[in-house]
């Protein structure tokens, strides 16, 4: 589940830049607490001897201005953050810039507004940010912003050059010279990517999960708020399928490349906006959907509980095991089932593969697919549900584990017709990128070309690894491959 209040306008740029710089809170700090053996004067006032000499006053800074805008901003955040909550995005919008005009608009604050509109409005914020990047040069948490806005859009020399002056600037920090050296690789200048990186392990501020969270905040796709936004403005013209989609992606919200879960103050807004203005009777899927909603909005989906929404709903475990015609719907379905032991794995795959399967031979849709893997993983339908999800789905996920299947069974070459076409259909996936690296370092192909196929691809979103109990993407395979990269270029 998505902690805490669910919210689209938050200075996450800003918390970013004063984690990864060391930068002090900007509240006032607290009153001075009397220290034992000091006296207390007349009216209790203490007294601790000759009064102190002014200090001189410290020249003021770009930070200062920067400091500045954000308190102007944070006293409207709350309003801002209800209107997000409700769906109306433009009035949030409206309300934040009203707050920094144009005609009167410091760089600090374009700057500053450029990332609270980040997540409500890439394209605006981008030109805010652009603005205070190249009037701020002086300024290392502009110049790290702007390098993160040139970043996302993939105008990676741009992106370096930010990055540098921002370390420059204020230098130390770790995870800026890790995806800066991504960049120096991206536009294949190797040397410069490899002194980047090993000034990143020198780097006295950051830890890898600041790391994992930089590169999943520049390379990340997915833009779950852009959709909501439009996905409202058509749920309140009663548009049943727009309802639909609203509330299975609030039910299991992207957050990074390893999280997802309800969104629950989204989805509770929403489910009544779609309550509003979608008469029951109508469409069965938006039935499905609030299905699937109604258990995100659990704190706690049991046994107990998933049981009785789903025999009251008539799906999965009723005497007909009557599959949602939602094909999104039926998976978020099938998962709480199955997680919460409503229905065993087991028995799910007795009364629902056989028509699961049947439906991914025709469906081109990734989520029948995810349905199949969920039902068949580590069965001897395993390779005929990745071959679907390949080739009928077009979903990477179906690629990479049928040739991790192959690769263990040792059926598979770097000369192996499968392998070259997922290299050529996927070139961004990790996993295929490794098995790319490990056969084709066998087989004698250039070995450093390969390191960097499959660095970036680690960049584009990081390989699964299990540690302490919990397996989700790391960047454990990122370091690996540095090292490697050093090692080849090595004389």
């Amino acid at each position: 589940m998505i902690s805490g209040r669910a919210i689209g306008l938050v200075l996450s740029s800003v918390a970013m830049c004063a984690l990864a710089f060391g930068q002090p809170s900007s509240r006032t700090p607290p009153k001075a607490v009397q220290k034992p053996g000091q006296k207390t004067g007349q009216g209790g006032v203490t007294s601790a001897g000759p009064k102190a000499p002014d200090k001189p006053k410290r020249p003021r800074t770009s930070e200062d201005d920067i400091n500045d805008a954000v308190e102007a901003l944070r006293t409207s955040l709350p309003t801002a953050e209800e209107l997000v909550l409700k769906g109306d995005y433009d009035a949030a919008d409206k309300l934040l810039l009203s707050l920094f005009p144009e005609d009167t608009r410091t760089p600090a604050q374009s700057l500053v507004l450029g990332q609270a509109m980040f997540a409500n409005n890439r394209q605006l914020s981008y030109d805010l940010v652009k603005v205070a990047g190249e009037q701020m040069p002086e300024s290392a948490t502009a110049q790290l912003e702007w390098a993160m806005a040139q970043h996302r859009a993939r105008e990676y020399e741009g992106a370096l050059r930010a990055y540098e002056k921002a370390n420059e600037l204020r230098p130390g920090n770790s995870p800026l010279l890790g995806v800066a050296a991504e960049c120096a690789l991206r536009i294949g200048n190797i040397p410069r990517a490899l002194e980047l990186w090993k000034l990143c392990g020198e780097a006295p501020r950051g830890s890898q999960a600041d790391f994992e969270a930089l590169v999943c905040e520049v390379n990340k796709r997915e833009d779950p708020l852009a959709k909501r936004r439009a996905l409202v403005k058509k749920v309140a013209a009663a548009d049943e399928n727009a309802a639909i989609e609203l509330i299975l992606l609030d039910s299991e919200w992207p957050s990074d490349w390893w999280s997802s879960g309800p969104n629950r103050p989204y989805l509770e807004s929403d489910m009544a906006l779609a309550g509003k203005w979608i008469l029951p009777g109508g469409n069965p899927q938006v039935q499905e959907a609030r299905s699937v909603g109604a258990l995100a909005m659990m704190d706690r989906p049991s046994k107990a509980k998933v049981t009785d929404l789903l025999r009251r709903s008539r799906y999965l475990i009723d005497d007909d095991a009557t599959m949602p015609a939602n094909q999104r719907a039926m998976v978020q379905l099938l998962k709480y089932a199955i997680r919460s032991g409503a229905i065993s794995r087991e028995d799910a795959r007795a009364t629902l593969g056989p028509r699961i399967l049947e439906l991914a031979k025709t469906a081109q849709d990734s989520d029948v697919f995810e349905a199949a893997g969920f039902l068949y993983l580590d069965t001897s339908k395993q390779d005929e549900v990745d071959k679907l999800g390949w080739e009928v789905a077009k979903d990477p996920r179906g690629a990479a584990s049928l040739l991790t299947s192959m690769l263990k069974r040792k059926e598979l070459k770097w000369e192996s017709p499968e392998l070259q076409k997922a290299m050529k259909e996927f070139p961004e996936n990790a996993t295929i990128a490794r098995i790319a690296l490990e056969l084709g370092t066998q087989a004698g192909q250039p070995k450093q070309d390969l390191i960097v196929r499959a660095l970036l691809a680690e960049y584009s979103g990081f390989s699964i690894l299990e540690r302490d109990g919990v397996a989700r993407p790391r960047a454990d395979a990122i370091q690996a491959y540095w090292a490697m990269l050093a090692e080849k270029k090595a004389p």
